[in-house]
């Protein structure tokens, strides 16, 4: 098969779970050299302020999704291409069910992070975060998000290891759904593209694509729908399947 992208998600795929980290020397490397023969992207659960770092640490051109696939970023015209927002009318609903809960929430709009309260009045809401969730209250807030349409809830790996948060977006806000978008706007088809990750939430972004990689590090259930399963995070295992499935096929 002759693939003509890759989309990457980062945190735990690109680079370690951590806020300010940066792909290595030689990942970086790798990936420039792959740009000139394939379009290579993003689909990761971070807003473009935080991912805006790792974007521009790689020189990327290709449509970069964001928020979990709340948007597309174009980083060439640096505009968003595609945004799928909050319901607006059923954000300050969700408030009810978190105070109940008493768990931590954080509203993310375009340009600021909120901590979500009585007093928070939704202008542009992307999604709404909740960090570190408590294991005993899982079940409860799952069951409780049932009642809102035109939500997703997103599961995904904290970067506090062994800990679970999710994220709650447009029910349009998928990787799977923008990888579809992506497919569009590159004009190419999704069976040409290959994705790779390491979480829960990145089970979308794999369905996609026509070639699935899961990180060494990658959940199990990740794996097991995997069609390859490169080296872990530490050891450069994007850079593996670039070589593997591009520069060695060239």
């Amino acid at each position: 098969m002759e693939y003509k992208a890759i989309i990457c998600d980062v945190d735990g795929t690109l680079i370690v779970n951590k806020r300010d980290a940066l792909p290595s020397p030689y990942l970086k490397e790798t990936i420039q050299k792959a740009q000139k023969l394939v379009h290579i992207g993003i689909a990761t659960s971070r807003p473009f302020l935080m991912a805006k770092g790792v974007i521009e640490n790689l020189a990327l051109t290709s449509p970069c999704i964001l928020g979990n696939g709340v948007q597309i970023y174009d980083p060439v015209a640096k505009k968003i291409l595609v945004e799928h927002l909050l319901p607006v009318d059923q954000v300050k609903e969700m408030y009810e069910v978190v105070k109940k809960l008493k768990v931590e929430c954080i509203v993310q709009e375009a340009e600021q992070r909120i901590s979500f309260s009585l007093s928070y009045v939704p202008n542009n809401p992307l999604y709404i975060f909740v960090p570190v969730f408590p294991e005993e209250k899982t079940e409860c807030f799952l069951e409780e998000m049932k009642k809102f349409s035109n939500i997703m809830v997103h599961k995904m790996i904290a970067w506090e290891k062994g800990k679970t948060e999710y994220l709650i977006t447009n029910h349009m806000a998928t990787k799977q759904h923008a990888i579809l978008e992506v497919a569009k706007i590159l004009g190419i088809k999704t069976d040409e593209i290959i994705g790779v990750g390491d979480g829960y939430n990145d089970f979308p972004l794999l369905m996609a694509c026509g070639l699935k990689v899961a990180m060494g590090n990658a959940v199990d259930d990740l794996k097991a729908i995997a069609d390859y399963i490169a080296p872990t995070v530490e050891e450069d295992g994007v850079a593996d399947v670039i070589n593997r499935f591009i520069l060695k096929s060239q």
